[in-house]
């Protein structure tokens, strides 16, 4: 092993008193001679920026006749007096137009000769060129227009004063920081010659003081190495009251007490072997008795993992099959047994009923079907008969050496010879579980307890199995129920349509006088006719397709087409009902929208829906179909200035046969069905839709779809 590295200065206590003092003195010392120096430069920063502010205004308000009359002379005697200043770099005088009207000082050449940027207000900044540091006041040149004889004879109230006054020019004055950087190092200097002549007397103090401090503790080190050595009977002098001196009254008294020690040293020695041999007598038995418990712990261990296992397996499936699979092999397992069968009372509590078996061949089981549930008067014969009305565990550790045991010979015909009964939840449980072993013997408390726990949980896992296969059952009736109703409004939709067709073409032939004139009486009451008409085949549609949707029988007709015309079409069919309510109907396409590929003809039936409810909840105001590219998607928007939804409402807009609100269907009409079936081809197309609304101000509804839908998908 290499000697361990010692410093020279270092070793005694003195010396690390001594260095540990100074370090503290001396960057205290910096730090304040920082920080004063720090505070000058600000103060003497801040003080040559104020002067350089005042002396760049009172040179652009001098130079104001020069800079009008662009006077080169003018502007050098206005420059004149500030180029005396020493710490005046340049001066430079610029024309509205950034052009030089006159510059001068000993740096001018080193600076930018355009300005940067507009000289319309007073600013300052740090330059820096040919290695010097500037800081450069920039001030307008404000020239004051004259006034019109209006205004001398009607006073200042006609234009105020700042429209009067005109900047005609700016003053860019340099001064140069030599000055201020020259006080920083004068003061550096003497903050440095400060710092060195404190530390020299700081380190001759600090000496001083640190030996008066080692030198008893040096006294008393040496006194501790000759007791330390077993020289008991030495004494240390104490010379004063203080620490140093309580150390060593200390260290006497010590002595003293280690000399009556060591006559007790060997009586100690011979009790502390006497309670060694106690000791390990006593770790002896403590360590068999931990390892019992470890043991113990080990199994419990493995019981909570065993259920553990046994828990997330059931509750893993709800198949009923898997279920019972799951929890007859682990309760063969826990239990170490041969066989297994879960029986159920029948809906009438009569007899049992096999729910699964494993192991067990047909015969017996064809015996323990026929059991008979259990009565007052057989509460004592079979096994499972008992459990069923105790609601506790049973075990038969020996079937052969069991009395009058219903079914015994065919138990052990099987070659079972022990058996287990456990109920699958409390008393008067309906379900039982029942493990047979082929070996007679009684199974210990704890594979009980778990089986018993097993039977418990089985029980709930059995149960949610079969509900949630009975929900399936239902789940597929309800499927096939709404199917058929589906196909019943879609029958009866189609054969709605086509007479509504007929009634419709008639009237229309009608009012065309195509069977003979009418009278004006009779043409208002077949307009009426023809209206409502229309709107029920509208209704016919919106449930025809509707039906096609939920039947899956709507598909797609795909082709490429043109958003304008589109839109367009939209307008032209229902610009008569905005026409008849006063309200203004526009569109917005933007102009730069490509040929668009999916069904043109639902695109139209969606604009058309959505637009219709605009015009129908709007009272006044307008209506806008607006279409656009975004982020490569196709968005149409129908925006109005209608009634408004409220904001809790428009999740329920797009369900069928909802509407925002039950008075809208009194006041405006309409079956509810125009922004589901929406919903549905836009969704259908790869979008969808959304709503934004305002009550009292209007609604906007949205909806995206890709640009170019692929493939055509059925709903």
């Amino acid at each position: 092993m290499s000697p361990r590295l010692r410093f020279p200065g270092f070793s005694s206590f003195r010396a690390r008193v001594f260095w540990s003092v100074v370090p503290i003195v001396v960057s205290f010392l910096v730090f304040q001679a920082w920080m004063n120096i720090r505070e000058h430069r600000r103060l003497v920063t801040e003080e040559f920026e104020k002067r350089g502010r005042a002396l760049a205004a009172n040179l652009g308000f001098a130079s104001e006749l020069g800079a009008f009359s662009e006077d080169a002379q003018l502007l050098g005697v206005a420059m004149r007096g500030a180029l005396r200043n020493p710490d005046v770099a340049y001066v430079i005088v610029h024309a509205g137009d950034g052009r030089i009207l006159a510059s001068g000082g000993r740096q001018v050449t080193a600076v930018s000769q355009s300005p940067e940027g507009p000289i319309d207000r007073a600013q300052s900044r740090h330059v820096e060129r040919a290695g010097q540091r500037f800081i450069e006041f920039v001030s307008p040149i404000v020239s004051e227009e004259t006034q019109t004889p209006d205004e001398v004879l009607m006073g200042t109230r006609i234009r105020p004063q700042t429209e009067r006054e005109k900047i005609i020019g700016g003053v860019r004055v340099g001064l140069s920081l030599a000055g201020v950087e020259e006080q920083v190092r004068a003061l550096a200097k003497l903050w440095g010659g400060i710092t060195v002549a404190f530390l020299a007397v700081s380190a001759v103090v600090i000496y001083g003081f640190s030996r008066r401090i080692t030198k008893p503790v040096k006294q008393l080190t040496e006194q501790a190495q000759k007791i330390a050595a077993g020289q008991l009977e030495e004494q240390i002098a104490v010379q004063s009251r203080d620490e140093i001196g309580q150390l060593a009254t200390a260290f006497n008294r010590m002595t003293g007490s280690l000399q009556v020690t060591m006559n007790d040293r060997a009586q100690a020695l011979a009790e502390l072997q006497e309670l060694n041999r106690t000791l390990e007598d006593r770790i002896r038995q403590r360590t068999l008795e931990l390892e019992e418990r470890g043991v113990a712990l080990e199994h419990s261990l493995e019981d909570v993992r065993a259920m553990g296992e046994v828990s997330r397996t059931i509750g893993s499936s709800l198949d009923l099959g898997e279920v019972l699979n799951t929890i007859s092999t682990h309760a063969l397992r826990l239990a170490g047994a041969d066989a297994c069968g879960i029986f159920e009372l029948d809906a009438a509590r009569e007899h049992l009923v096999i729910v699964w078996s494993m192991g067990l061949d047909e015969k017996l089981l064809k015996n323990l079907e026929g059991t008979r549930a259990p009565g007052e008067a057989r509460a004592n014969g079979d096994p499972i008969v008992r459990v069923l009305a105790t609601g506790q565990p049973l075990q038969i550790p020996d079937l052969a050496a069991e009395a009058r045991l219903p079914g015994q010979e065919e138990y052990l015909r099987a070659g079972l010879r022990a058996l287990l009964a456990l109920p699958m939840g409390s008393a008067g449980a309906s379900h039982i579980m029942v493990v047979y072993r082929r070996e007679p013997g009684r199974l210990d408390e704890r594979a009980v307890e778990l089986l018993s726990t097993l039977a418990n949980q089985s029980r709930v896992a059995i149960d949610n199995a079969r509900l949630f296969k009975e929900l399936d059952d239902k789940s597929r009736q309800l499927e096939a129920a709404s199917r058929h109703k589906s196909d019943f409004l879609a029958n009866v939709s189609h054969e709605l349509r086509t007479p509504m067709n007929a009634i419709l073409g008639f009237n229309e032939l009608i009012l065309d006088q195509a069977y003979g004139p009418i009278s004006q009486d009779m043409r208002r009451p077949l307009t009426d006719i023809q209206q409502s008409g229309k709107h029920l085949l509208r209704v016919i549609n919106d449930v025809l397709d509707l039906s096609k949707i939920e039947a899956g029988r709507m598909q797609l007709v795909l082709g490429e087409y043109a958003v304008a015309d589109t839109v367009a079409a939209v307008r032209a069919s229902l610009a008569s009902l905005a026409m008849e309510k006063g309200l203004e109907f526009v569109t917005s396409v933007s102009e730069d929208l490509p040929l668009a590929y999916g069904d043109s003809k639902r695109i139209v039936q969606c604009l058309t829906n959505l637009a219709g409810n605009a015009l129908k909840f709007t009272q006044k105001g307008r209506v806008e179909i607006g279409a656009e590219s975004v982020n490569g998607e196709l968005r149409f928007r129908v925006s109005d200035t209608g009634i408004g939804i409220p904001g809790e409402r428009i999740g329920g807009l797009f369900a069928e046969f909802q509407q925002a609100d039950a008075t809208i269907s009194r006041d405006f009409g309409g079956t509810g069905l125009g922004l589901s079936i929406t919903k549905r081809f836009v969704e259908m197309h790869g979008g969808r839709v959304w709503a934004e609304s305002e009550v009292g101000q209007g609604s906007t509804f949205f909806f995206t779809i890709p640009l170019r839908t692929e493939g055509g998908k059925s709903s």
